[in-house]
């Protein structure tokens, strides 16, 4: 008996000799990127038991408003043009993937299942982490104008229960780095 394959997501890994980075996007992916872009790299969704796995971690709900943000003004919408509650389940196919048209507001959680992440970055201490381990450190998108978003935070926070439980899971356990860790590659 055969079980098909399901792909909750394309990951998209950034490996170097050194490590594998894998892309959460809007957790500071512009910038570790363009980062990770001045050495060499190659895109590898393989799993290299000799490198470590790293990847940044935001907190749910700022991710989702910045997300939301990035994709109503991308895709020059209103907030009430839309239905809200379509954007917080589905994956990303291969086809919407490659030309950048993803739905931002995908659970983080998604991205992190079966990924065998090692350690994880909080998007608050990601430039201290980039100055240690790159010696600079680019931050992008980091101002950019927002549409002013009159959400309900507490309809919005039922969605984002499970996301929650995987973010403060992560936050409580020894895979959170720290500065005091030193450098991790």
């Amino acid at each position: 008996m055969s079980f098909p394959i399901f792909n909750f997501q394309i990951k998209e890994f950034y490996e170097t000799d050194k490590f594998q980075y894998l892309l959460i996007h809007k957790n500071g992916s512009s910038s570790v990127c363009e980062i990770i872009k001045k050495n060499k790299y190659i895109l590898n969704s393989v799993w290299c038991p000799h490198k470590v796995r790293w990847t940044v971690i935001r907190d749910p709900y700022e991710r989702f408003t910045s997300a939301l943000n990035y994709d109503l003004k991308r895709h020059k919408l209103k907030l009430d043009e839309i239905n809200i509650n379509e954007l917080f389940n589905g994956n990303v196919n291969q086809m919407t993937w490659e030309n950048g048209n993803i739905n931002h507001c995908i659970s983080q959680a998604s991205y992190l299942m079966n990924a065998n992440i090692q350690w994880y970055v909080d998007i608050k201490d990601l430039n201290l982490f980039l100055k240690m381990h790159f010696n600079e450190f680019e931050t992008i998108n980091k101002n950019e104008d927002k549409i002013e978003l009159n959400l309900d935070k507490k309809e919005i926070m039922k969605y984002l229960d499970f996301d929650y439980y995987v973010y403060n899971t992560i936050k409580n356990s020894h895979h959170m780095w720290k500065w005091n860790l030193g450098k991790i590659f």
